[in-house]
């Protein structure tokens, strides 16, 4: 049986590293994707990757209870990385980490037959173009499959909002795949 994340943040805080190399092991992929198109390539990101897990463990304690432990990864994967992209200017690096990060989300078998690679890449570029909330809302909800909760603990707004900014990120993103058919 599976423990929970939440006591695994007790027992990490009792002294157990090996539950937070449960709570890495569990996480690592989050994590990755979501920083991957604010780091220098693939190798940035394990380094970031590696930071933001450790400013967790650090940070443990700080841990509410109120959302769970994945969108409050989440949210200090999302913090870190938009941190790392102040440093420096780094917009390449941003859109050609973005395409490395797509092969490892899969559609389901009828989407897949129904979007050409044509059409996928109208969709990235399309994505590329949103405004950052937009496209990371967008990305919560569809590609790593959090709940509407979720998203809105990571963006740090309330549910409604969340939805909002995902209504309208759809809507703009339908628009510039239409205008690019």
């Amino acid at each position: 049986m599976q423990v929970d994340d939440e006591e695994l943040v007790r027992a990490t805080l009792a002294g157990e590293l090996s539950a937070f190399d449960e709570l890495m092991q569990r996480y690592e992929r989050l994590v990755y994707s979501l920083v991957v198109s604010f780091a220098d390539g693939h190798d940035g990101a394990l380094d970031l990757t590696q930071e933001i897990f450790f400013k967790a463990y650090r940070k443990l304690a700080a841990f509410d209870g109120r959302g769970t432990v994945k969108a409050w990864l989440a949210r200090i994967a999302i913090h870190e990385g938009i941190n790392q992209a102040k440093s420096a200017t780094r917009r390449q690096a941003r859109h050609d980490a973005w395409h490395v990060v797509r092969p490892t989300h899969t559609l389901a078998p009828q989407d897949d037959e129904i979007l050409s690679g044509e059409r996928k890449r109208q969709v990235a570029t399309a994505l590329e173009r949103l405004a950052p909330r937009h496209r990371l809302a967008i990305e919560l909800r569809y590609l790593q499959e959090m709940g509407i909760p979720e998203v809105a603990s990571v963006l740090e707004c309330s549910e409604g909002v969340a939805r909002n900014i995902l209504f309208r990120g759809l809507r703009k993103l339908r628009r510039q795949v239409a205008q690019a058919s």
